[in-house]
């Protein structure tokens, strides 16, 4: 199985997206939380890295702490098309590592992606960079000023089948 570790803040919504927004709240729009807190644009880009790699998506940013039908609800409202299958694990007040929240979460999922130090198939989206270093090949840093483009998406296309550059249709 193939997964997208997804984190939100800086991936699915960024400085650019918020600029715009708020001209957009000047002008007079109203805003509808937590719906206007995601890039619609973002959301597409991640429905193409699933729909040309088949990946799963585990949540992995801190909006987990609201529920798993609370994240997938705000992605479905701007056309996400795939499949949250889990969260993370919170370590933090363990004084962990997200890195080390993913690698519990694996580590805990051994039906799924088998023993995890084979397990391979999966991509980190985040902005921040505190993950493990033995995730350094499997792991993005996401530009918080732009979000997920599809620059990002050709990358981690290549790191979701391992090193090869498959079309649609070709999983």
């Amino acid at each position: 199985m193939k997964v997208i570790f997804l984190d939100y803040d800086g991936v699915l919504n960024h400085e650019a997206f918020y600029k715009e927004r708020h001209e957009r709240v000047l002008n007079g729009e109203k805003l509808n939380h937590p719906y206007s807190e995601i890039d619609p644009k973002c959301v597409e880009n991640l429905n193409k890295l699933i729909e040309d790699t088949g990946a799963k998506v585990v949540i992995s940013s801190t909006w987990r702490h609201s529920g798993i039908d609370y994240c997938n609800d705000v992605l479905k409202y701007h056309g996400f098309e795939g499949d949250i299958i889990d969260i993370t694990p919170n370590l933090r007040g363990r004084g962990c590592l997200r890195g080390n929240e993913i690698l519990q979460w694996i580590r805990d999922n051994h039906d799924l992606v088998g023993d995890y130090y084979n397990f391979t198939e999966y991509v980190i989206l985040d902005d921040d960079s505190d993950m493990l270093y033995w995730q350094r090949n499997n792991f993005l840093l996401i530009d918080r000023f732009v979000g997920l483009t599809m620059g990002n998406v050709f990358q981690a296309k290549r790191i979701l089948n391992n090193g090869k550059i498959l079309k649609t249709g070709e999983l």
